[in-house]
């Protein structure tokens, strides 16, 4: 069918069906390949890179003209009382849609599909919105229950802050409805584009307005940081689907999105929960403590919003289609592979944050109002947050596969269990070791859950754990290795203590960064790690060179495709 019978039909399914959804490039039911599974994470990856770059030149701006000080202790938590009291609806919400959304559109029931995410969208925005306006007025009290050691300034851009944030929360609500759309219709490359454009955006606005209003600056910047990143993906949503009605209709599908939500507000409770106790123990320590968690939390997350969270949006609507169309094998298949992705990359990322910790910090955050004095602090919790990478990494894949069975109970008692324990922690090891305790609190508590999480998913469809555990090994041999290399390049080249101007350390951190990589990766290839081996085999068929093993994978794929039409 050509474009334009393609775009008539899409007219006519709205105007006569009432149908917006309409996928016009989506084999509707086939789940995708591994190849493809491989080249859609591989975008994500490129553009995540690209939103992370963008994210640093964000925290170095807030670096530069607020320091480790109140005024970004503020910041943090106004963002976490947003996150707090937005996210217990907004997050179970959009997470709950997408499994009953991916069952509709492998069912080929398209008039279902516009329905639900017409009904969806309108119900959880206006839901938002009115939570958000009661919380604004009383912005002061959470202030001060959340950060009872804040006073005078501080607590006043605290409360000036919230009442901003919440009621924006609504945008990046319609933004995360707008990729789940546009990830089932196979589109990943413009939503993965839009954190870029908000961090851009955002950056921009601060340098702009940060030296003349302060304060106020943030809250205009991530305002309009987040209309750009929803505004960047409205033409292809518009263009595949159309923009969503107002609707307040209430049927079998959108009921099943509520059930699933409901266990899901409840983890997200605990959640919130252990964020708050977190922020309230660090607001009785030294200034400036918030943010240097913040700010070590932040290096943590690269490779979590940069690799796992590449796969795990290709992975989620797949997973989702196989539980629908009852391919058990492939559910198994594919989670198993999106687990041994993630921690190829988490497991030399988590070991090369903590032999570099310093360094690293002092390179991206140490200008301007940022002191030597917080690089070292900033650097110790950077040390004692990094292994959870590993785990939280798993943990997202585990979940995700829960999710795409519609089963979202056992994720929500994980999550629960998960933050009881780190609760239980923090009171305990803050005493003893202050901003540093509360960051082991949640790496042994983050071990815990993922551990815990992957037995029960071994009960729900027994994994190939042999072949994980092999893999791991493996993994972990080379990043072994490539931790001993980056830490004697750092030292032989002076990493550790700077070589004096920005442009030199940069250029350093080039080098040892590189060689670890490149080390890693000889290592991994000569234990013939299989996600090495699909990295190069992704990259041989972007060159146009074809092996004998890539024509073998080619031929199971083609195979797998036909079994998943019939």
């Amino acid at each position: 069918m050509d474009s334009a019978h393609k775009r008539a039909e899409a007219v006519y399914n709205r105007r006569v069906h009432g149908q917006w959804f309409t996928c016009p490039n989506r084999e509707w039911g086939i789940r995708l390949s591994k190849k493809r599974i491989v080249e859609a994470t591989f975008v994500i990856i490129l553009l995540g890179a690209l939103s992370k770059v963008l994210g640093f030149a964000r925290e170095q701006m807030i670096a530069v003209y607020f320091g480790a000080t109140g005024r970004t202790d503020a910041y943090v938590v106004a963002n976490t009382i947003t996150v707090i009291i937005t996210g217990l609806l907004s997050g179970p919400l959009s997470t709950a849609f997408l499994p009953v959304f991916a069952s509709h559109v492998a069912n080929d029931d398209r008039q279902e599909a516009s329905r639900l995410a017409s009904s969806v969208i309108t119900i959880s925005t206006l839901a938002v919105l009115g939570i958000s306006i009661i919380a604004m007025a009383k912005a002061d009290t959470l202030v001060a229950i959340t950060a009872t050691g804040f006073t005078g300034a501080t607590f006043d851009d605290a409360v000036f802050l919230t009442r901003v944030f919440l009621p924006a929360m609504a945008i990046p609500l319609l933004s995360a409805f707008a990729k789940s759309i546009l990830n089932t219709c196979d589109r990943f490359g413009i939503p993965a584009l839009a954190p870029s454009i908000q961090n851009l955006v955002i950056v921009i606005v601060i340098g702009i307005l940060a030296p003349t209003l302060g304060i106020t600056s943030l809250a205009i910047a991530v305002v309009l940081g987040y209309l750009a990143a929803l505004a960047i993906q409205t033409p292809q949503l518009v263009s595949v689907a159309g923009w969503p009605s107002f609707s307040l209709r209430i049927d079998e599908s959108t009921k099943k999105v509520m059930r699933l939500a409901v266990p899901l507000m409840a983890g997200s409770l605990f959640s919130q929960l252990y964020l708050f106790v977190d922020k309230n123990l660090a607001s009785h320590l030294p200034e400036g403590s918030i943010a240097a968690l913040s700010f070590a939390d932040r290096l943590r997350q690269v490779p979590l919003g940069l690799f796992v969270a590449a796969v795990v949006t290709v992975v989620y609507p797949n997973l989702s289609t196989m539980w629908a169309k009852k391919d058990i094998a492939g559910f198994k298949e594919t989670a198993i592979m999106g687990l041994r992705y993630v921690e190829f990359i988490c497991i030399p990322s988590a070991l090369g944050l903590m032999v570099l910790a310093r360094p690293l910090v002092r390179l991206v955050f140490e200008h301007g109002e940022f002191t030597a004095e917080a690089t070292a602090v900033t650097a110790s919790a950077l040390v004692a947050y990094s292994p959870a990478l590993v785990f939280m990494a798993a943990t997202q894949v585990i979940f995700v596969a829960f999710y795409s069975s519609q089963d979202t109970r056992t994720p929500v008692m994980l999550s629960a269990a998960t933050a009881v324990v780190n609760i239980l922690l923090d009171l305990v090891l803050v005493r003893f070791f202050g901003h540093v305790g509360l960051a082991i609190a949640n790496s042994l508590a983050a071990t815990l859950g993922a551990l815990v999480g992957l037995y029960a998913l071994n009960r729900l469809s027994k994994l190939p754990l042999k072949s994980f555990a092999i893999s791991l090994g493996k993994i972990l041999v080379s990043s072994a290795v490539m931790a001993g290399v980056a830490l004697a390049l750092s030292s032989f080249l002076g990493f550790e203590e700077g070589a004096g101007s920005l442009l030199r350390d940069v250029i350093t951190a080039g080098i040892v960064v590189g060689g670890a990589f490149l080390t890693y990766a000889l290592v991994a290839a000569l234990l013939r790690c299989e996600e090495m081996s699909s990295f190069i085999g992704m990259v041989k068929r972007r060159m146009g060179k074809e092996t004998p093993v890539n024509r073998r994978l080619a031929t199971k794929e083609r195979r797998d495709r036909k079994r998943g039409r019939t």
